[in-house]
């Protein structure tokens, strides 16, 4: 089951209980803490199978035209099982209906040679996002930064 969340607190309840499962890609707790905060301000999707809390995307709006996918996750016990591709859908079927033409994401760019996020940009361009814009400045030089976005309902 798929909803979107309006409580604060729950938001900020599932934000925490999914990233603490996802340590190798939230494992600085200063920018942990800070998207638990930031969340109670942006539209909340949260899935759940038989009432456990499998993932959840945070939206924010870029501009009138660009959905930024703030912050998400999926409970690792639930990777590669197809419930992040419901999730993203279910990103795509928001922004259309609320009028965005694009969805976009920052990620860790291929520079750095992390395992996790190769699997993470993987997806996405699965989900037909493509590299549009590669910095050492957006985070920090240690964090490469790549923005990748799709265009909506094609």
């Amino acid at each position: 089951m798929i909803k979107e969340i309006t409580d604060v607190l729950l938001k900020q309840s599932i934000c925490e209980e999914v990233l603490r499962d996802l340590p190798e890609w939230f494992g600085i707790e200063e920018s942990t803490k800070q998207y638990i905060a930031d969340v109670a301000n942006y539209p909340f999707i949260a899935m759940y199978e038989d009432n456990d809390v499998v993932g959840f995307y945070s939206l924010r709006e870029e501009n009138k035209d660009t959905l930024d996918m703030f912050v998400l996750g999926t409970k690792k016990k639930y990777h590669g099982l197809g419930y992040g591709t419901k999730l993203q859908e279910y990103v795509f079927e928001y922004a259309l209906k609320h009028n965005y033409k694009y969805c976009m994401v920052l990620t860790l760019s291929k520079a750095h040679k992390d395992k996790g996020y190769a699997l993470t940009r993987d997806f996405y361009h699965k989900m037909g996002f493509v590299d549009v814009y590669e910095s050492n400045k957006i985070w920090d030089e240690s964090n490469p930064t790549q923005i990748m976005i799709k265009r909506i309902g094609e």
